[in-house]
């Protein structure tokens, strides 16, 4: 559990010195010698590599993001996953972070331990060094955690370069959720390199707050998308939430977010054939789906169309921080 009521297992018996000395010895490897890591008023940062440097921040928050059903080792490892998916979604490599620690004095030393070690092992998958950071205290049975990772691409893909008559593709599946991919994803991060490397591609993101919120960030102005909707790749956690819901399976997948797969448009003149053969051949274990395309309205930004019927799609919500 989070929290504990005995003083002797819990944050508040070592106290912040040997807090940071504990986290040290956790992180291990990840967390080179200072000046380079931990130990000094800021970390001293290698040579940036040939490119342009990438920084993204995101965090964990206790009651929101994950509850005691999760064990801090999954914890650990979806607050890097989550930024590690901001840079596949500007074809990057991830490179170094800072971790902002905010917790209350009854959370768990055991269960601490064990979203350090969470953080360890996914930042040595994704070879990222983990170089200093801060601690601050909260309220009771409180947990937070901010994440802030920089990384570099050598032609950063944006959201922002879309045009007329692009396809839209996504990868992955998609809804659902909430019965365990928000934490068991895996970021598309060689997929997002590749796909930065196609001048084809013209514009990229990353699905977190759901297809029916992110979608509207990918059109430029005066355009809408004309979406197949029959092609939608739902996911089979969002068919089984459907039963209980109330809501429509396609609802989930617009609007349910934490979906983590990339999306992403392709000039009109794409052979489709060539590149989803080529898609398959590189990766062949990541499905791939084009789900409409970026067409003219005249006018200002239009809706989403269901390609078939040219009626208005109703799904344009998705997750909204500090909505009441």
């Amino acid at each position: 559990m989070l929290a504990t009521k005995t003083r002797t297992q819990s944050v508040a018996h070592l106290g912040e010195s040997a807090l940071i000395e504990q986290i040290k010895f956790w992180l291990g490897p990840v967390n080179p010698p200072s000046p380079q890591g931990i130990g000094d008023d800021c970390a001293v940062s290698v040579a940036l590599k040939e490119g342009n440097q990438l920084t993204t921040t995101d965090a964990i928050n206790y009651g929101y993001h994950f509850d005691d059903s999760m064990n801090p080792e999954n914890v650990g490892a979806k607050l890097i996953k989550r930024n590690v998916s901001d840079i596949a979604a500007m074809g990057g490599t991830p490179e170094s972070a800072v971790l902002a620690l905010l917790c209350s004095s009854d959370v768990s030393i055991d269960w601490l331990k064990g979203f350090f070690l969470g953080i360890r092992d996914t930042c040595e998958r994704y070879s990222i060094s983990l170089v200093g950071g801060d601690i601050s205290t909260l309220k009771a049975t409180s947990f937070s955690a901010v994440l802030t990772l920089n990384g570099y691409a050598e032609e950063p893909k944006l959201r922002t370069s879309s045009r007329v008559g692009d396809f839209i593709y996504t990868t992955g599946t998609l809804g659902g959720s909430i019965l365990g991919k928000h934490y068991q994803f895996e970021p598309r991060l060689s997929e997002g390199q590749w796909l930065a490397k196609s001048p084809e591609c013209h514009a990229m993101m990353d699905l977190s707050d759901g297809l029916g919120k992110d979608l509207n960030a990918l059109l430029p102005e005066n355009t809408m998308a004309d979406l197949f909707l029959d092609q939608i790749p739902v996911s089979e956690a969002a068919k089984k939430l459907a039963h209980t819901s109330g809501l429509e399976e396609l609802e989930h997948a617009f609007c349910d977010g934490e979906d983590y797969e990339l999306l992403f448009t392709m000039d009109a003149q794409t052979d489709k054939t060539e590149f989803e053969k080529s898609w398959q051949n590189k990766f062949p274990n990541t499905q791939l789906t084009c789900i409409g395309s970026i067409q003219n309205t005249g006018v200002e930004k239009g809706p989403y169309l269901d390609a078939k019927t040219g009626k208005p799609i109703p799904w344009v919500y998705g997750f909204e921080h500090l909505k009441t």
